[in-house]
């Protein structure tokens, strides 16, 4: 597991107490700081990276933000942000598990009076967070898509390792789909879970059913690396294209592997507008109710302008 940029340790949740020590519902009404709760899905740099953003600004103002890796399981993010309620947090920032499965904590968060602060993935309900801020991911698709289609401009067959838990890879996907040019097929698509160990399987059975495979389009580049490794295994002559811009991904781009391109975001910018929106929600100032930033492709002709760190 890569190392905490610099977040908080989660204690271990037991039986008769909060997550959190000194929890309560006066949160930091006794130190006179505000405290912000900070949860997603699974561990990543990415979302470390997002995480360090926030804190930056938010400790820059004399507050406290409480970061929690949610370890892919619903439940203990529910508890997560049940704990979150009882400490009395500001706002929540939130990067959901499963966009429909978290409804129960944003209608607790509601009754708390506690705003959303909705980060990278949507929940299902949109209308349950105060804002939305994200990666443009159908961009982000499109991209990929648009870079292949040059690629191979004669076509192929093609597979795609999605994840329709996660509504950022759903539109990714939709991005891409709706882009590639009518001379590639799609022979499988298959939930990678956003993650390298089912990209490693899910795309060793693909090249295995299907040996005139042309290219892979993974959702994200955890699930992208782990195609690529599926493609190295094999000896493939197969193109992979990921999202992210991941270090990781970046620095086989680098290297001229067939790991071909990944559409960056920018977790730095996803986590300094999350604390502008947040302080202005609390701050009585406009905000924004929805903000996608930009991605962009890193390809072997810029990959080395970004290595070793996050965009």
């Amino acid at each position: 597991m890569k190392k905490r940029i610099g977040i908080m340790v989660l204690i271990a949740l037991t039986a008769c107490g909060s997550l959190f020590a000194g929890g309560g519902r006066d949160g930091g009404a006794k130190t006179g700081k505000r405290v912000f709760g900070y949860t997603y899905w699974a561990a990543s740099d990415f979302f470390e990276t997002i995480g360090q953003s926030m804190r930056e600004i938010i400790e820059a103002n004399g507050d406290e933000i409480i970061i929690v890796d949610a370890q892919q399981d619903n439940q203990y993010q529910l508890n997560v942000i049940e704990d979150f309620i009882t400490r009395g947090v500001s706002v929540v920032f939130l990067n959901p598990v499963d966009r429909d499965a978290i409804r129960p904590a944003l209608v607790a968060l509601q009754n708390a009076k506690i705003p959303v602060v909705n980060l990278d993935t949507s929940v299902a309900d949109l209308s349950m967070v105060a804002s939305y801020i994200a990666s443009d991911n159908v961009g982000a698709g499109v991209i990929c898509a648009e870079a292949l289609n040059k690629a191979l401009p004669g076509g192929g067959d093609i597979a795609i390792l999605d994840y329709p838990a996660n509504s950022a890879c759903l539109d990714r996907t939709e991005g891409f789909k709706k882009t590639i040019n009518s001379n590639f097929r799609i022979v499988a698509q298959q939930d990678a879970q956003g993650k390298p160990g089912p990209g490693l399987e899910k795309a060793t059975d693909i090249l295995t059913a299907n040996p005139n495979l042309k290219a892979i389009f993974a959702a994200n580049d955890q699930s992208g690396m782990g195609a690529f490794g599926a493609v190295v295994e094999a000896n493939a002559n197969v193109l992979v294209y990921g999202v992210d811009g991941a270090p990781e991904s970046k620095e086989v781009i680098s290297q001229g592997t067939q790991y071909a391109g990944t559409a960056a975001q920018s977790p730095k910018q996803i986590g300094t507008k999350g604390a502008e929106v947040a302080y202005n929600i609390l701050n009585g100032r406009s905000y924004e109710k929805e903000f996608y930033v930009p991605t962009f492709l890193i390809d072997i002709n810029n990959a080395k302008d970004y290595l070793g760190f996050w965009q």
